[in-house]
Order: C-alpha cells, then sequence, then structure tokens
C-alpha cells in the first residue's frame, strides 16, 4: 500500500484544521445568533423607538425585543417573575418597565441588562413616560403618582390622596403631561408631575388610556368603546365613538361586549390612529383622530383582548394583547392576525 507523503499530509492536516475553523466559526455564529422566541403570556406593554426596535413587556417579568420590526423576537432578562405592566425608552438604550408592587426597573444598553430603581411604594404601577432620558412620570394604583429629573436615580411621590385607579399617562414635554383613570379621571400637570389638577370629561366611565400628541390635542378610551378628544389641552372633550351612558350590570351581555368593546390604548401620529381593546377590537383613523373606524376582520375566535399599541415614526410599530398576540404596523398598514399571510389593511 502506498504510502502519503509528507507534503500530502501536511496538505490534509492543513485542509482539515481549515474545516474545523469553519466549522466553530459556523458554531459560535449561531449561539451568538439570538434565537426567535414566540410569546406566549399575556403582554401589557410594548414600544417601539423606530421601525426596527422595539419591546414587550407582560406576565411573569415578561420582556421581549425585536431588532426587525416584529417579525421576530427575542427574550431578555428581567430578573423578576412580577407581572411588567408598561415599557418606555426614551431612546434605543434607555428604558424604563413597571409593574406589580412597586416594580421599576431601568437599562441603559437597550435590555441586554435590567436594574432595579427604588419606588418607594408597594402599589401596582399601571403606566410610565419618558419624554427624555431625565424626565418621567409613573402612575398607578391607589392613586400613586411618581415622577424623576435625574432618570429614575430617586423618584418623588406625588400620588393624590383619593382612592383612585390610574391607569395611564401621557406627557408632551418635561413639565405638561396628563392622567387617566376610573370614573372619568382625567388630570393636568404643567409642573413635571408635581401638582395636578382635575380636568371635566363629561362621563362618569373608566378611561384605561389616554394619549396627547401635542399640548392641545389629546384623545382618552375607556369602557364601551369610548373616545373622546380634546383640542385645547383638556378644558373641553368631545365624544368621538362609544356610549357614555352607565349600564346596570345585568344589562351588559356578550353581544353588548362585542358590539362596544372597552377600549385600552390610543395613540396618534400625524394621519393614523390606532386604539385597541376588548376582543381583539382595533379601532383605527386615518385623519388624524378625528374620525374613527372599527377595523374589519375580527371574530369570536381572535384574542381575547389586545392592550397596548405603539407607533413610531414612519408609521411603523406593533400592538400587543392576550396569550402573546401581536400585531405588526408597516407603513401605517396592521398586519392580519394569522401574520400577514393575507393582505393587510391600509389606514390612510
Amino acid at each position: 500500500m502506498r504510502r502519503p507523503t509528507s507534503q500530502a499530509v501536511a496538505v490534509l492536516r492543513s485542509l482539515l484544521a481549515a474545516f474545523g475553523s469553519v466549522a466553530l466559526c459556523a458554531a459560535l455564529a449561531r449561539a451568538a445568533t439570538p434565537q426567535n422566541v414566540t410569546p406566549k403570556d399575556n403582554l401589557y406593554g410594548t414600544k417601539f423607538v423606530d421601525a426596527q426596535q422595539g419591546w414587550a413587556v407582560g406576565a411573569f417579568g415578561t420582556i421581549f425585543h425585536t431588532t426587525d420590526g416584529g417579525v421576530t423576537w427575542q427574550p431578555q432578562v428581567s430578573k423578576t417573575t412580577q407581572q411588567i405592566y408598561d415599557v418606555d425608552f426614551a431612546d434605543a438604550r434607555q428604558g424604563w418597565v413597571v409593574g406589580r408592587s412597586g416594580l421599576i426597573l431601568h437599562t441603559s444598553d437597550g435590555g441586554d441588562t435590567w436594574t432595579s430603581q427604588k419606588s418607594g411604594v408597594e402599589k401596582h404601577l399601571f403606566s410610565v413616560d419618558f419624554v427624555d432620558p431625565q424626565h418621567g412620570v409613573i402612575a398607578g394604583d391607589w392613586g400613586v403618582i411618581l415622577t424623576t429629573g435625574d432618570g429614575g436615580k430617586t423618584w418623588q411621590d406625588h400620588s393624590l390622596s383619593d382612592d383612585v385607579i390610574l391607569n395611564d399617562v401621557s406627557m408632551v414635554d418635561a413639565n405638561h403631561g396628563w392622567i387617566a383613570g376610573e370614573l372619568g379621571t382625567v388630570l393636568v400637570t404643567q409642573d413635571g408631575g408635581v401638582t395636578w389638577s382635575k380636568q371635566t370629561t363629561g362621563v362618569d366611565k373608566s378611561l384605561f388610556g389616554i394619549y396627547f400628541a401635542d399640548a392641545q390635542n389629546g384623545w382618552a378610551v375607556g369602557i364601551d368603546a369610548l373616545i373622546l378628544h380634546t383640542a385645547d389641552g383638556g378644558q373641553t372633550w368631545q365624544v368621538q365613538n362609544g356610549s357614555t351612558e352607565v349600564h346596570e350590570l345585568e344589562q351588559v351581555g356578550f353581544s353588548s361586549a362585542y358590539d362596544n368593546p372597552s377600549l385600552y390604548a390610543v395613540q396618534v401620529v400625524g394621519n393614523l390612529g390606532i386604539a385597541v381593546g376588548e376582543i381583539g377590537a382595533v379601532y383605527v383613523s386615518s385623519d388624524g383622530g378625528r374620525t374613527w373606524v372599527r377595523r374589519a376582520g375580527e371574530g369570536k375566535k381572535g384574542p381575547k383582548w389586545f392592550r397596548a399599541v405603539s407607533i413610531a415614526s414612519g408609521m411603523h410599530g406593533g400592538i400587543v394583547g392576550a396569550g402573546g398576540e401581536r400585531l405588526r404596523i408597516v407603513e401605517g398598514r396592521v398586519e392580519q392576525p394569522d401574520g400577514g399571510t393575507r393582505a393587510a389593511e391600509t389606514l390612510h
């Protein structure tokens, strides 16, 4: 049998080494590439900072991050099993989440690491809004209101004396903001959240979501498909959709709930407006929030609810809800619940 020459052996060894290096590099690349995970737990909050980057948060300390506009999602380590109710990012790196029993977590690296901040309260925190990396406001149960001017290193307690559930906060700058809550509550601040005054909405139904596009134009949503709008900073409010009548509990059945689902969140950016709520309801506006139309395609087998919506510049973003349900918003178009195998509906 003919034996290989030393030169042939050297070549073979070089080839094997090269092949091994390629295989090793491929293995390392696979290990370094984040694996897509499909959220299954309830999602309560979402925030997109641009067309590609967004976060979704929810039950059992869930935090997910996307870098491709919501096509794929990777989990981030929150180091908590508490419910997380909301998330906000001032930019692509500085972010906060809030949740049960006074939970506040902060990241300065886009969510690669999350650290706890001391809220000073044990009450549930439902909403957080930062206008820049330093100035933020939190609202929650039992009238709790917290503010910070140093990125959350310290939080000041400006809670109400009233026992009222505060569901959502919207700040337009470091000084001006609004909070929505139960029994038609809308509060306004002009000093960064140190003091708050009530505004008259004309309704007694609970409001779950509020959003101001600027210091004058705002929207609030709540029970019975209610959508309110103000064009004067909340001095007056007009009903754009839903019923203001308060019904007895026994009068509310499935048919009524389907026809007038509770709405939990609203946002208007440019001409595009989206409000989401019970039984997978999605209301859309193509004229900057002046009129609203309920999106077609909902069914009894659809999501139980959508809880949050986030629209970034360029009309990109996402909607999240029960059981990890997610819908992408791409250039002002909302994908279908099956992930987009059917044509998406144009909203503008």
